[in-house]
């Protein structure tokens, strides 16, 4: 039985992505074509389905460095459940110092926005202090 091939608009269309988006993965070594026909890129049907995981780890906030590391930093024998808890714990780790950050980044927001000093010598004595609200 034929394997179909796919030339790169096909699986760009595929996947939702733009060629040029499929030859930056390629480029980056995220996706990688079957061969070369004619010059033309050819792919399997697996290409499509590698993009799809590639565009739900993007959306999930990885970068392309963890992605790669996903996909090709592991030795074989360890199982993608255990790539993905790995990434996830820190990832979800960098959530929570980024939400703390945001919280604290809203508190003196918040402050600032009650300030009630006539001019900045004052405003950098009270925050200087710790006596601005």
């Amino acid at each position: 039985m034929a394997t179909t091939k796919l030339e790169i608009g096909e699986v760009a269309r595929r996947a939702g992505l733009r060629p040029s988006a499929v030859r930056y993965y390629e480029e980056r070594g995220l996706v990688t074509p079957e061969r070369r026909s004619g010059g033309r890129r050819v792919y399997g049907p697996e290409a499509v389905e590698r993009l799809a995981l590639i565009s739900f780890a993007k959306d999930a906030g990885f970068s392309l460095d963890e992605i790669r590391k996903l996909l090709a930093g592991y030795s074989d024998d360890i199982p993608v459940s255990a790539r993905w808890a790995e990434l996830a714990a820190a990832k979800l780790a960098e959530l929570d110092a980024r939400s703390l950050q945001i919280e604290t980044m809203r508190a003196a927001l918040h402050r600032i926005s009650r300030c009630g000093c006539n001019d900045v010598e004052q405003c950098a004595r009270g925050i200087a202090s710790k006596r601005c609200r």
